[in-house]
């Protein structure tokens, strides 16, 4: 009796032939398994995208009408000066001095200069917004602030924020030299300031 395994017949082994059916049908199995996955993603993103459409086709309370948009507080105007105002004097300006450059002590160095002319110092410290030899920064009230520390200095430019009340910057950039000297300033002090625009 032939103990050889059986011939399948086409060549092979009847194992071999069981072995590809088994192979063929996990592989089966795993490819539906995918697809059923795939299928299930494919109904949930469909299903968002629909949910998303009908969102935005829906109309507004008040069609046609844009809500109006603000972009924090309205900014509030200058305080202007009376005719022929001249700057406050130096003992009612509070002055925080900052350094935007790169000498180190400059701020320590203005604000000591400045005390020594009657202005108080709330602070020292340095910037980076500062633009030319010398920025004043004051808000809507600090105005005639801002020109009595701009007496002082040569080629400050102004610039106004929302703070309250007449305490003002002063930032020290690039380009400055120092402060006017001290008699040019005091005698700045008594003339009118020039008017701002938009007064």
């Amino acid at each position: 009796m032939d103990e050889s395994p059986r011939a399948h017949p086409y060549g092979r082994s009847a194992d071999d032939v069981r072995r590809r059916i088994q192979r063929t049908r996990r592989t089966r199995r795993v490819r539906i398994a995918q697809l059923l996955v795939f299928s299930v993603l494919a109904i949930a993103l469909i299903s968002v995208a629909v949910h998303a459409l009908g969102k935005l086709r829906e109309p507004v309370a008040e069609p046609g009408v844009i809500a109006e948009k603000t972009f924090g507080a309205a900014p509030s105007e200058l305080t202007c000066p009376e005719p022929d105002a001249v700057p406050l004097p130096p003992e009612e300006v509070t002055v925080e001095v900052l350094n935007g450059t790169t000498r180190t002590g400059l701020a320590g160095e203005v604000s000591g200069e400045l005390g020594e002319r009657g202005y108080e110092i709330s602070d020292i410290g340095n910037t980076g917004k500062a633009s030319g030899p010398a920025t004043i920064v004051h808000g809507p009230e600090g105005y005639l602030a801002a020109e009595s520390v701009r007496v002082q200095l040569s080629g400050a430019e102004l610039r106004m924020d929302q703070r309250e009340g007449t305490g003002v910057d002063l930032l020290l950039g690039t380009g400055f030299d120092g402060l006017q000297e001290e008699s040019a300033a005091a005698d700045a002090l008594e003339q009118p300031v020039e008017v701002p625009e938009g007064c």
